[in-house]
């Protein structure tokens, strides 16, 4: 018996032995050649031999360059532009340095839609040039951080037939937006749909260093009202150190609005800088909304909004509007629209300084929300009245230049505790004057007139109290010099 089980164990032994001689061999793993072969894109992904060159020369015009291998790499995506994947799934990355070029994603300016490689490329890369050309766009490209995307400034122009939009936030307001760079684009909105938004538009994600500069856009022939930049400070989101800067556009709605309403008395949005733009024929040039720190509305020329051309709504602190220029029609060219009730409280005051229009200007400016208002060096010429309100309290203006065409040129409207000094003051061509300077009711006391040349129109006086308003003046005159009593 025990013969027998020894025979059986030789015989099992014998059979795993010659199994094992005819098991195959492994196959060898490819092998990487120290070589550059060119190649088009088409005949590297095809590429399906075990002797691999190191490096390729792709010669597909717009997308030239030179891709070298990464065997450390088993995931990345073919993405035409920056990395291609061969039939076996070797990875060839592009060597480069600076922004890469949207050109090389295979964009061209007949495309009917670039926005899926834009997307692409927005995906792939943290900075994207896009040649110059023209380009059509119909979907939506979503923003990410650590993103510069850049052009020559006034050689790329996308034109928007069917989205109002063009960049905009992630879908997930989760994600936030960090360090984007936006820089010489230019659009031109044709979309005939329904739509609120406009060219950059983001709501949803807390977001830190967004600069948007050298841009150009027009809506002229666009169906709805639209923005040019939006950016919204949803409920428990944050905002800050946001730069709107050196654009060019006309926008049907507002050109750049910036707002924070969800966040009841919190300032959540906060170093916001808009300056050296040119906002033109739209219902707002320039719209800063509840409660936001730190505001600085520097140098920008805005002509011919509807409503108004900068606008301060709500309890905004820190604010600095300084060296605008206002020319042609409006409502208000210069409107703080709101005391901030239920936005926060006013702290401080706004420094209104420098700032003057170009000719005549049609429109005025009103200010329910100016604190202790620093305004000071203004040049204004205007058909409307400077309207102060409640909130706008304890003011010192000086060396303000205003002249108006209405019958009062600056009433202070339940406004109290402001001085004025060294101003010039006139409503010299109305033929109605009512007063020049006006202190309306029972609050808009203590109104401080000293040193001020005032030049009434015809009838009524240089300046008056109405409604328990009062007014201590001395040492003003009018326009032969001589002392108004």
């Amino acid at each position: 018996m025990k013969h027998k089980v020894m025979l059986q164990l030789s015989a099992f032994v014998i059979a795993l032995t010659v199994l094992g001689h005819c098991k195959p061999a492994d196959p060898v793993p490819d092998s990487v050649v120290q070589r550059e072969d060119t190649l088009s894109i088409t005949s590297l992904r095809a590429i399906n031999s075990s002797s691999i060159p190191s490096s390729v020369r792709i010669t597909d015009p717009g997308s030239e360059g030179v891709f070298i291998v990464d065997q450390s790499d088993l995931s990345s995506a073919d993405n035409t532009g920056i990395v291609l994947v061969t039939l076996k799934g070797h990875r060839y990355k592009r060597d480069f340095s600076g922004p890469a070029s949207l050109a090389w994603f295979g964009v061209k300016t007949s495309d009917a839609d670039i926005g899926p490689a834009l997307q692409a490329a927005v995906t792939a890369t943290d900075n994207l040039f896009l040649p110059d050309g023209t380009y059509t766009q119909l979907t939506p490209v979503h923003l990410k951080s650590n993103l510069t995307l850049q052009a020559n400034a006034g050689k790329v122009l996308i034109t928007l037939p069917q989205s109002y939009v063009s960049l905009v936030n992630p879908d997930n307001p989760a994600i936030p937006l960090d360090h984007i760079l936006v820089d010489g684009l230019a659009w031109n909105v044709t979309s005939r749909q329904t739509g609120t938004y406009g060219p950059i538009y983001i709501d949803g994600p807390s977001v830190t260093d967004i600069t948007v500069q050298n841009c150009t856009s027009t809506d002229v022939a666009a169906k709805d009202s639209t923005n040019w930049f939006t950016l919204k400070v949803q409920a428990g989101k944050t905002a800050a150190n946001i730069t709107v800067r050196n654009n060019t556009v006309q926008a049907k709605r507002m050109a750049c609005e910036i707002f924070n309403h969800d966040n009841f008395n919190i300032y959540a949005g906060k170093d916001i800088t808009v300056s050296g733009n040119n906002f033109h024929d739209c219902h707002f040039g320039i719209s800063l909304s509840g409660p936001l720190d730190q505001l600085t509305v520097d140098n920008n020329y805005i002509k011919n909004c509807s409503l108004f051309g900068i606008e301060i709504a709500g309890a905004a602190r820190n604010t600095k509007i300084t060296n605008n220029k206002f020319e042609g029609v409006f409502d208000k060219f210069l409107e703080g629209s709101n005391d901030g009730n239920g936005n926060g409280s006013i702290v401080g005051g706004m420094v209104i300084t420098g700032n003057s229009t170009v000719g005549l200007c049609q429109g005025g400016i009103q200010l329910y929300n100016g604190g202790t208002v620093d305004f000071s060096k203004n040049n204004f010429r205007m058909t409307g009245v400077l309207e102060l309100f409640p909130s706008t309290a304890g003011g010192m203006f000086t060396e303000n230049t205003i002249e108006s065409s209405s019958n009062k040129a600056i009433i202070c409207d339940e406004s109290p505790d402001h001085t004025f000094i060294k101003n010039t003051i006139s409503n010299k061509t109305n033929n109605g004057n009512q007063a020049t300077f006006i202190a309306y009711g029972a609050k808009a006391i203590n109104i401080k007139l000293t040193n001020n040349k005032i030049i009434q129109g015809k009838g009524g006086k240089p300046y008056d109290s109405l409604g328990g308003g009062s007014i201590i003046a001395s040492m003003n005159y009018d326009e032969e010099g001589n002392p108004i009593p």
